[in-house]
């Protein structure tokens, strides 16, 4: 029988033979159907690019910041959108792929969710971070999302809000999604992975993935059209024992039920299943006293398993006097279990884990809706693109503690493991450890947890003659949540309501020419608590989290004969009420620094410095500290996960002879693990990193292999640290090796 190392080698060996030209390759282009619920443009035409052709890696038009067809240079905040053209230059075969080429954010946890915007962190439970077609809901929680089903990610900083419900105020990433198309067309790609440093050879972790991406009508007409996505990978990971498996297919529909008329249905499908893993530890806070990256500290075959169904609607009608009316609707049913040895902290001789056995089994449901009317509209001399809307939603969580065993030391049922040699004998069964400590049952808890929003929201973007903008926008919303223990019954459920009367945002635009726009901006944002946040007492007592932005900047495009796009941006954020994670008997417990303020700057641009040679260009400074607290020793320290000087750089050097080149490099500065928590200063200082990745594209026709380096001189570095920082350090990867093949037909 094949294992995964002799398929990976298969796939490398077979990939020349798949080179035959088939009679039926042809170039391909086709025309778009619809993006997304938020368009107003309903059969927008598009050229797909052949795969030897390469397009701009970001692009003029941003839908997310404004929900509405918006153009970049007309939006007074900061906004990019990064096409398919740059997924593929990159080789990003997942969302977390991107980030360190993405200006302003950064990674900051264990899972695809831990982002950091402008130096405030965003994590699992923060559900508006990451939206898909601009509603929130994935369909898996810890991997990042696949690349295959994306059409181009939007990336929107600042606090937003007004338009979009509880953001986190650094800003949100919202993925669209590919569409049926009307012309049929079927790609095909195969992928073999390996490691090739820090002691690992080609042979030691590798992996392959496959996919594919077909679409088409099903009639002369092309009234109804088709898509279907889907992908498979099986990989070991550089880390000792880990693995990865996962399969996601996404089919979907449109029915243009008439020329102003659409209709599309999506289904997608996430299954996942990979090594339970915390990353790295650092005794007494000593980022030098780390373990090598490979080691691992649960038991082998320690897992979690992820299985999510999403399912959107969207419906849109452009009117005679081309008023646009979208509705879009996204309903989540996912499931996670997990059986692992997990982290609990280091012991008093620096050398030793102290571990816990846990098994936990989470479902949530998620039903969010938007609908909106766009108008464009003349009053007198003055134009208006104005959006009313509503939206809201239903969420649901059940998260079950069937097993919750903290270490009885000595005995057998210490899990004490090493720090630097660790031994995976000697340790009970995991299914034979009790469900819990009967010195502390409490631990085992079963808990439910129910929220409901809604909102009505307003924007406007008015213009003055032929140089002035002006962009106004509120928002009026209402959340209900209900926290419930269903192992204690008699206990009453705990409910909170939140609400904000209005919420604003605006924003004004100068532009001189075509070329340029200078603009200043205004807005908030508003995240309710989350119920499942605890304190150290086990109660949910935090007040909603808000935040204030202040920006201003200026944006260009096709400046130098079209080949220059450029954007530098000022701001300020000041939160309330930041919540700081740190461990705890209950696992994770939080309190509330007070107040958080982040001051930056961000320069981004996209050059076309030849016919040849395109590069993109990004660099942020962040200043993102406490500023208010009742813990003292807590004010002027800087926020976990937020370095002041990041940069990207990503150019691509077409030969013109079927060879691309592309040469990335990502650097992150110096930046704190953990927020101090008591009164003594315990701070986590994290060394800063520069990574070199490089790429080298051969294509003909419609076929294409890409030979890519990714840590090209093996650097060793850590991405970030998580909730419990000081044993959830997240290491980089060691120098890897990607071997993919792509066909179209």
């Amino acid at each position: 029988m094949f294992n995964r190392n002799t398929l990976a080698m298969a796939i490398l060996m077979a990939m020349p033979f798949m080179l035959v030209p088939d009679a039926r390759a042809q170039d391909i282009a086709a025309v778009q159907a619809p993006a997304d619920a938020n368009d107003d443009e309903k059969l927008e035409s598009e050229t797909l690019n052949t795969i030897s052709v390469e397009g701009q890696f970001l692009e003029t038009d941003a839908k997310s910041a404004m929900k509405m067809d918006v153009p970049v240079m007309d939006t007074p905040f900061s906004v990019q959108s990064y096409g398919e053209a740059f997924i593929q230059s990159i080789e990003a075969t997942n969302l977390g792929d991107m980030f360190s080429y993405m200006t302003g954010i950064k990674k900051s946890g264990l899972t695809g969710m831990d982002i950091s915007f402008r130096g405030f962190k965003s994590g699992g439970d923060d559900k508006n971070s990451l939206l898909v077609d601009g509603l929130p809901g994935l369909a898996g929680r810890f991997g990042s999302p696949p690349s295959i089903g994306l059409e181009r990610v939007e990336l929107v900083r600042g606090s937003m809000s007004v338009l979009y419900g509880q953001n986190q105020p650094g800003g949100f990433i919202n993925m669209v999604t590919k569409k049926p198309q009307a012309d049929r067309v079927t790609t095909v790609g195969l992928q073999s992975t390996a490691y090739s440093g820090h002691g690992l050879s080609l042979g030691d972790a590798s992996g392959y993935r496959v996919n594919f991406d077909t679409t088409g009508a099903f009639d002369s007409e092309g009234r109804f059209l088709y898509r279907l996505i889907g992908e498979h990978g099986d990989a070991d990971t550089f880390r000792d024992y880990g693995f990865d498996r996962g399969t996601y297919l996404a089919p979907s529909f449109t029915w243009n039920i008439g020329a102003m008329t659409y209709l599309t249905a999506q289904i997608e499908k996430r299954e996942s299943k990979g090594s339970f893993d915390q990353g790295l530890v650092a005794p007494n806070r000593d980022i030098r006293l780390v373990a090598p990256i490979t080691t691992y500290y649960s038991q082998p075959g320690d897992y979690r398993e992820e299985d999510g169904l999403t399912t959107s609607l969207s419906l849109s009608h452009t009117f005679a006097n081309d008023f646009t009316w979208n509705t879009s609707y996204r309903d989540v049913d996912y499931e996670s279990e997990q059986k692992e040895f997990s982290h609990v902290g280091v012991r008093p001789n620096n050398t030793t884990l102290n571990r816990r056995a846990r098994h936990l089994v989470t479902a949530r449901t998620y039903k969010n809706y938007d609908t909106n009317l766009t108008m464009p509209f003349n009053t007198g001399v003055v134009s208006h693109k104005m959006v009313v809307g509503l939206s809201g939603g239903r969420d649901s969580t059940d998260e079950e503690r069937k097993k919750f065993f903290n270490s009885v030391c000595p005995g057998p049922l210490c899990f004490d493991i090493d720090i630097y040699n660790p031994d995976y004998s000697g340790y009970p069964a995991f299914d034979d450890i009790p469900a819990f400590n009967p010195a502390t049952p409490n631990l085992l808890t079963y808990r439910a947890f129910n929220s409901e929003n809604r909102a009505f929201y307003l924007s406007d973007l008015i213009g003055f003659g032929d140089h002035w903008k002006l962009s106004l926008g509120a928002r009026n919303f209402s959340e209900k949540s209900r926290n419930r223990d269903k192992r204690r019954p008699d206990v009453p459920a705990v409910k909170k309501t939140s609400e904000e009367s209005l919420l604003p945002m605006g924003g004004i635009l100068y532009q001189p020419n075509q070329h340029w726009t200078i603009y200043a901006s205004y807005s908030e944002s508003y995240v309710p608590a989350d119920p499942a946040d605890l304190d150290i007492n086990g109660e949910n007592t935090f007040d909603p989290l808000t935040g204030k932005q202040t920006e201003v900047g200026v944006k260009t495009e096709d400046l130098l004969d079209g080949r220059l796009t450029a954007s530098l941006a000022l701001y300020r954020i000041d939160q309330k009420n930041v919540l700081n994670s740190f461990s705890c008997p209950f696992g994770v417990c939080y309190n509330q620094l007070g107040e958080a303020r982040s001051e930056g700057v961000e320069l981004e641009a996209n050059m076309q410095v030849s016919e040849n040679w395109q590069l993109i260009f990004g660099y942020a400074y962040t200043d993102a500290r406490v500023t208010t607290s009742n813990v003292p020793v807590q004010v002027g320290a800087r926020l976990a996960n937020a370095p002041e000087h990041t940069a990207n750089l990503w150019s691509s050097y077409d030969f013109q002879n079927g060879f691309k080149l592309g040469v990335g490099l990502t650097h992150v500065g110096d930046y704190q693990g953990i927020v101090p928590t008591t009164a003594t200063p315990q701070l986590m200082p994290m060394p800063g990193y520069t990574v070199a990745d490089m790429a080298l594209t051969y294509s003909f026709d419609n076929y294409a292999f890409n030979l890519k380096v990714g840590n090209l001189f093996d650097k060793t570095y850590y991405e970030g640290t998580g909730l419990t920082a000081p044993i959830q350090i997240t290491p980089g990867s060691p120098r890897y090796v990607t071997l993919s093949f792509r066909a179209s037909f």
